[in-house]
């Protein structure tokens, strides 16, 4: 078959750059001999976008389509459906970074660091995180099996049922058989900061000796909530993050006026689940030492990410920056290191103790 040869710049389009026809050829080429039909103009723009990012080397830097985007969305708003699990790719793995309270993941006992090889009979390489994220999620009431390397041991399958997950942002309680006030953050969604506040001041109204802030497997959120959940701990104007763009210029973010737990002693607890916006919270408490932070070292995901909406709806999210301590002290890749180092054993999860905050009341107590 005669194949007519295409124009000497593809068919781009002329304001578009040089080096751009070649995409132009590819494409004509497709649509012209490819032997399944018809195509989707819509999937070859979304793999194109998506395959254009993945060469940038970056895993937060992705491209999102309007249904993945709307799902996003819904769950920072809080709920969606699925297992209720935060994930990460790190080298080419899928990992889990925390599960959130009482969810399906949890119950099924998945843990921070368990690597997913397998969806159903999808394995997963170097896939693009929101495909991973689109393949573990579902209806209310639909399975999925999960293969799991954990540690050392040998991988194992765990079938899940699917579910509504209504993120609890926040937790509250008096320790037991003390004076002592807890508040857990389970993530850093838009209504975070409205609950955040109000449950401080029914937790000080009962007059605790210290406050316990668990950030335990919480993988972060927006950048503008964690600064406003760091002011509720920190005078006003105190530095909460530094950002600095990929030409070195630094934008100083600081603590708002009106926090309502500035004096009180403070413990906060961390763990490899500590993600993203519980650094950028974390690192501020410790840098002003206005806290002492137990447990042990975060996750490291020190980069911000600017969110646009494209036409259609769907969602690209390009990262533009890195953040930093108030003292300058490097987040991505590294994390935030306790005060003091308390693990939390396999034996203990098990057995349903928690060191972690055992060492934060005991330091309280003191």
């Amino acid at each position: 078959m005669f194949t007519p040869p295409l124009p000497s710049d593809g068919g781009a389009p002329t304001d578009w750059k040089s080096h751009i026809a070649i995409f132009w050829e590819a494409w004509r080429y497709v649509h012209q001999d490819f032997y399944k039909t018809p195509l989707d103009d819509d999937v070859l723009v979304n793999g194109t976008i998506s395959g254009m990012l993945e060469a940038l080397g970056d895993p937060h830097t992705t491209f999102v389509d309007a249904k993945r985007a709307e799902i996003i969305r819904t769950e920072m708003q809080g709920s969606f459906e699925g297992i209720g699990a935060t994930i990460s790719m790190r080298e080419g793995r899928l990992v889990i970074v925390s599960t959130i309270k009482g969810s399906p993941a949890e119950r099924a006992g998945l843990r921070p660091d368990d690597i997913i090889l397998q969806v159903d009979d999808r394995v997963i390489q170097n896939m693009d995180i929101t495909e991973a994220v689109m393949l573990i999620r579902g209806p209310k009431g639909t399975q999925v099996k999960l293969r799991i390397l954990r540690g050392n041991q040998e991988p194992f399958t765990v079938t899940i049922t699917r579910d509504t997950i209504r993120i609890p942002f926040v937790e509250t309680k008096m320790i037991e058989g003390t004076n002592i006030a807890y508040l857990r953050l389970n993530e850093f969604g838009a209504p975070a900061p409205n609950e955040v506040v109000t449950a401080l001041r029914e937790l000080l109204a009962k007059n605790p000796r210290g406050l316990i802030l668990d950030l335990r497997n919480n993988p972060g959120g927006y950048l503008p909530v964690s600064i406003d959940i760091a002011s509720q701990f920190l005078r006003a104007n105190q530095t909460v993050l530094i950002v600095k763009d990929k030409k070195g210029n630094a934008e100083t973010h600081r603590a708002k006026s009106g926090g309502v737990a500035t004096n009180i002693p403070l413990v906060v607890l961390i763990d490899k689940g500590s993600a993203s916006a519980s650094e950028i919270v974390a690192a501020a408490l410790k840098d002003h030492q206005r806290a002492t932070l137990i447990g042990v070292k975060t996750f490291g995901k020190g980069s911000v990410q600017h969110v646009y909406t494209l036409s259609d709806k769907s969602q690209l999210n390009v990262t533009i920056a890195r953040f930093f301590s108030p003292n300058g002290n490097e987040i991505e890749g590294v994390g935030v290191t306790p005060h003091i180092e308390v693990e939390m054993t396999e034996d203990d999860i098990a057995a349903k103790r928690d060191p972690q905050l055992d060492a934060a009341v005991k330091f309280l107590q003191k």
